[in-house]
């Protein structure tokens, strides 16, 4: 390949859009095994109301922030907290500052649900294809997609560090690697 602009520039779009493919479909498989997972502790809930308890579990309490978190529409979370609500896992609070607010709190039912569904599991078909790859390329994958990620604008924003102890968030324009351990679950669900 020729070191020009235009023939470097059609090579990188087409590798953009074969990783926005290839990021479609493990995202697919990550929300199919995370659905086989919640139906199998017979939890109740769906992978959205999930990701709702896992924010509000890391102490996020903010609708709009939330929404942000999980790239959903705030109107459809409505009706998921609705939903929640419902099932008395979640309750709307009230901001004794803000009459508006109605800060998001996770009942102990729904504190109790979500920590008895294990974050991860050997079953998962996430760790049945890492574990199919030699231990290095694991290592170099999660590298990659840190330094990748972290290239993304809002990457910073999205990324949940409190579920990811074991392994630093991604920044902004670096290009160097961001991983101190392993991590292999996705941003939101």
């Amino acid at each position: 390949m020729k070191n020009n602009g235009k023939l470097s520039s059609a090579a990188t779009v087409a590798m953009a859009s074969r990783i926005r493919g290839l990021c479609s479909v493990i995202t697919k498989v990550a929300r199919a095994d995370l659905d086989a997972r919640l139906k199998n502790h017979d939890s109740g809930i769906t992978a959205i109301e999930h990701g709702l308890l896992r924010h509000l579990a890391s102490g996020v309490t903010s609708m709009a922030e939330i929404s942000r978190r999980m790239g959903v529409a705030p109107s459809t979370l409505v009706y998921v907290v609705d939903g929640l609500v419902k099932k008395k896992l979640v309750r709307r609070g009230k901001d004794p500052r803000d009459r508006r607010r109605e800060p998001l709190l996770l009942e102990k039912k729904g504190a109790e649900l979500f920590a008895g569904i294990p974050k991860m599991e050997a079953s998962s078909v996430l760790v049945k294809s890492l574990e199919s790859m030699p231990e290095a390329r694991r290592r170099e994958l999660l590298l990659l997609l840190n330094e990748f990620a972290g290239g993304l604008p809002g990457a910073d924003r999205l990324y949940l560090r409190a579920e990811f102890s074991d392994v630093e968030p991604p920044r902004r324009g670096s290009r160097k690697s961001g991983a101190r351990g392993r991590g292999t679950e996705g941003n939101h669900e």
